[in-house]
């Protein structure tokens, strides 16, 4: 009877401590699996790449910490335009990421980012597990043209514009093909000009042809050329005409005839323009 009892109580130990051990190994192991990159996408003007991941992400395992740039393994490979640097804004928990892109030169939209995990403890998901460091994502940048933000002043301003006193402009040409343009003269004074462009490279190396259809404070539309230079900052040579309603004696620059063919050639350098590219 005691020899039974006695196995029963050892069986009833074996099973207790089975239980536990069973019990403690499932608490410590089970993070789930770990999260990964859903997708990669770039802005229309190549400016930011935003990451999505498969749930939400820490830079601890503890549930803790924004992701910054030492989470993250970002580079470019092709094309012409090259990566400077990048920053990062994200909130911890989030799923999504958004890389601000600091680029070099001129992207002629074959350029190919790659972004991965800095390395095996660098992105977290809520239950600690860490994202492999092999895990990346692949985008291709955009042959961008005169997307992005432009200024204009002193001597850069086309001289015939100086002539009815502007002062300086400045120019955002959006991702979705619509711009805004504010003037400023001299004494001050503000013209805001908005509407749509489109626009196409040329069969004249480096040079694209701009249609833009002005819809404030009148309608209107001109056509040209312009070139984006590439020099640190990026500079935009620019020269276009009113096409519709036309003016008469005037014709747009041509990419054949190159900058100073408004009218055949008749302005010269009076129509030229250059931007400077600002952030």
């Amino acid at each position: 009877m005691k020899t039974k009892q006695l196995r029963l109580l050892a069986l009833a130990f074996g099973i207790a401590v089975s239980a536990v051990t069973f019990t403690a190994c499932d608490k410590d192991d089970d993070k789930g699996n770990p999260p990964s990159i859903v997708s990669l996408s770039v802005a229309d003007d190549n400016e930011t790449a935003t990451v999505v991941f498969s749930e939400g992400v820490y830079k601890t395992d503890n549930q803790t910490g924004d992701l910054d740039k030492s989470a993250f393994s970002v580079s470019i490979a092709g094309g012409t335009a090259g990566l400077a640097g990048f920053t990062v804004n994200h909130t911890a928990g989030s799923n999504e990421a958004v890389l601000v892109l600091d680029l070099s030169g001129i992207s002629n939209g074959k350029e190919v980012i790659t972004v991965k995990a800095a390395g095996a403890n660098a992105i977290f998901n809520v239950k600690g597990a860490a994202m492999d460091a092999s895990e990346s994502k692949t985008a291709e940048l955009h042959d961008i043209g005169m997307i992005g933000k432009w200024q204009s002043s002193g001597a850069n301003v086309a001289p015939i514009l100086v002539n009815f006193s502007i002062d300086s402009i400045y120019a955002h040409f959006k991702g979705d093909n619509t711009y805004v343009v504010e003037s400023y003269t001299v004494d001050g004074s503000k013209a805001i000009l908005t509407g749509t462009f489109v626009q196409r490279r040329s069969s004249v190396d480096g040079i694209w042809e701009v249609r833009l259809e002005q819809q404030s404070p009148s309608a209107l539309a001109s056509e040209g050329i312009f070139q984006i230079l590439n020099e640190d900052p990026l500079k935009m040579k620019y020269e276009v005409a009113q096409v519709d309603p036309a003016q008469p004696g005037v014709t747009p620059p041509t990419p054949e005839g190159g900058f100073g063919s408004t009218s055949n050639g008749a302005f010269g350098i009076l129509n030229i323009q250059t931007y400077v590219k600002i952030k």
